[in-house]
């Protein structure tokens, strides 16, 4: 049996039991895929990330990131908080860490800086590895049977609902703050629309957002991923990205976004966005949770 140490942190948090869970297998030499995407449904947060060494060593780590039922080309909160356990070590594969961090991924190379208070590490940022791809549109009446919504709910002024993605792709869609209360995956709407309404890889993950009427700047979003076993998730970076890259699309002054998520199900997170014409950041706080070590036959 081989062994392999793990950390557990929640991610775009400054206090341990809120945000997103995040477990990272800090060396998984030895691992393969099937044997990872076991260890991640064993675990069953929204996602576990794997280290491995990179195959360019002017990079710091190749990451590999699965939920409980899929492999992730990219997601946010696995990567700052991925970044945030590497500076907890002070060395990955030999190399020193640094306040700035290149992640192999399967939809790219990740830039990640590491965010200090006072000297301390408290997080992590990380930058998208794709520019904005929009893709297909669809129909409010579908997004409201997926989130157990009237089609009134939801909202066109803007933009009517379709897939973006900067490495990670997700349905958007805007709706009224009292519909977001209300929303709740419909596991049986997301498995009969799945593979059928635009999405062009990876299982269907639908984003809804309402803006503050006082600061179109602050959002309050929920993600819905059944199909993924996330049936709801504390916070999802790469979803965050893809908004403010697609918001910054539709008026570019707007570049720095805070999203709220995660309190409908216990676990308030806060995600900052930084999004321009050229590239997008998102990032937060981090806070330490657990350690051991894993037994794999």
């Amino acid at each position: 049996m081989t062994s392999h140490p793990f950390q557990i942190v929640d991610v775009f948090t400054d206090r341990p039991l809120a945000g997103n869970q995040l477990a990272v297998v800090t060396d998984a030499r030895g691992l393969d895929a099937p044997k990872m995407q076991a260890i991640a449904r064993e675990f069953n947060f929204a996602e576990t990330s794997f280290l491995l060494p990179p195959a360019d060593p002017a990079n710091d780590a190749e990451v590999r990131i699965f939920t409980p039922e899929e492999e992730m080309p990219f997601a946010g909160h696995p990567n700052v908080g991925t970044a945030f356990v590497a500076a907890r070590l002070g060395t990955l594969f030999g190399k020193p860490v640094g306040d700035q961090l290149r992640f192999e991924e399967k939809a790219g190379l990740v830039r990640l800086e590491l965010l200090r208070r006072q000297g301390a590490v408290t997080g992590a940022r990380c930058r998208a590895p794709r520019a904005l791809a929009i893709g297909a549109g669809v129909e409010p009446r579908t997004v409201a049977e997926l989130a157990g919504l009237a089609e009134s709910d939801i909202l066109t002024g803007r933009f009517g609902p379709c897939f973006a993605s900067v490495g990670a792709e997700f349905l958007l869609a805007e709706v009224t703050a009292h519909a977001l209360e209300r929303a709740r995956p419909v596991a049986s709407a997301f498995q009969a629309h799945e593979g059928r309404i635009g999405q062009s890889a990876g299982l269907l993950g639908l984003h809804l957002h309402s803006r503050d009427p006082n600061d179109p700047t602050r959002l309050d979003v929920r993600m819905f991923a059944p199909l993924a076993g996330v049936p709801e998730d504390p916070a999802t970076g790469s979803a965050a990205a893809a908004l403010g890259a697609f918001l910054n699309s539709l008026s570019p002054a707007e570049t720095r976004f805070t999203l709220s998520q995660g309190r409908h199900i216990g676990r308030p997170s806060s995600i900052a966005v930084d999004a321009s014409a050229h590239d997008v950041w998102i990032g937060g706080a981090c806070a330490f949770f657990a350690e051991g070590t894993l037994g794999t036959p």
